[in-house]
């Protein structure tokens, strides 16, 4: 649009009139920042319309000021226009950036790490993962201390029937030897008290039949001495050579020969170690 000669005052109005209806409809257009440019540059097309002197004659510099009050703000309004256009190459290039795949928006990342994690953990901490969470380790730990009191009281309880049921045994059998005159095994053997019933009834047909050897070779020993009758085989025999060669063990008349023994048989006696050792 040609900018009019100073002198011709219709053509003046007429120039800023078309400036304002332009810059009036632009303002239509736009919103935000950019509105309020357009709307201040129609604003001030509408002062200066309103200004025009009567006489341009008399105001010679009024059109130039009046040029260059509009230029200044029709150039900030260049700037604008320039940082908004930017702003939306950017904008455009950023949403084509996202729709093709090669970037993330910030919301998008966060939920895609917080999901790859989760995924991760819970891969690891599944059935197959070589992870536990401490909750499972808190309740297998409960559970483990919750068994490990159950079995050990149970354990302890078994011993303890054991050994009740133990102590019945031996003291039974002990009755039933004593009513039967057999003589006791020592202390030191007396085990065999607590043995299977099928070791326990071997070793007492075997002592009864070392009994009833002695009885019949006419020897009649001590108690104590019996007792040796519950000695494994090897150190039986070693004591019964040293007994039935003592003369003085011998029956003479029915009697027990008075004398007792002058020391300890070689290899036996209720001194012996041989009698650390149970029958069997």
């Amino acid at each position: 649009m040609p900018i009019p000669k100073t002198k011709d005052l219709k053509g003046v109005r007429e120039f800023f009139t078309n400036l304002k209806t332009q810059f009036a409809s632009a303002a239509a257009t736009q919103e935000g920042p950019i509105k309020s440019l357009f709307d201040e540059v129609t604003g001030k097309l509408q002062s200066v319309l309103a200004g025009l002197p009567l006489n341009v004659e008399s105001e010679p510099d009024w059109l130039f000021d009046s040029l260059s009050s509009t230029t200044n703000l029709v150039s900030l309004l260049s700037l604008e226009l320039s940082r908004v256009r930017t702003a939306a190459s950017v904008t455009d290039t950023l949403s084509a950036a996202l729709a093709a795949g090669t970037h993330l928006s910030k919301a998008d990342h966060e939920a895609g790490v917080k999901a790859a994690v989760a995924t991760a953990i819970a891969e690891r901490t599944g059935d197959k993962g070589d992870l536990v969470t401490k909750t499972t380790v808190d309740q297998l730990c409960s559970a483990a201390k919750d068994l490990g009191i159950k079995e050990g009281r149970a354990s302890l309880q078994s011993e303890l029937d054991a050994r009740l049921a133990g102590d019945k045994l031996a003291s039974d059998r002990t009755a039933a030897l004593t009513a039967a005159g057999i003589p006791l095994p020592e202390s030191e053997v007396a085990a065999v008290l607590r043995a299977s019933e099928d070791h326990f009834v071997a070793a007492r047909t075997t002592v009864e039949t070392r009994l009833k050897a002695f009885t019949e070779a006419g020897l009649e020993l001590p108690s104590d001495l019996l007792a040796n009758c519950w000695l494994p085989e090897s150190d039986f025999k070693k004591f019964q050579k040293t007994v039935t060669s003592i003369p003085a063990l011998k029956v003479r008349g029915g009697a027990v020969a008075a004398e007792p023994f002058a020391s300890p048989p070689v290899g036996g006696g209720s001194g012996s170690g041989a009698t650390a050792r149970m029958l069997g």
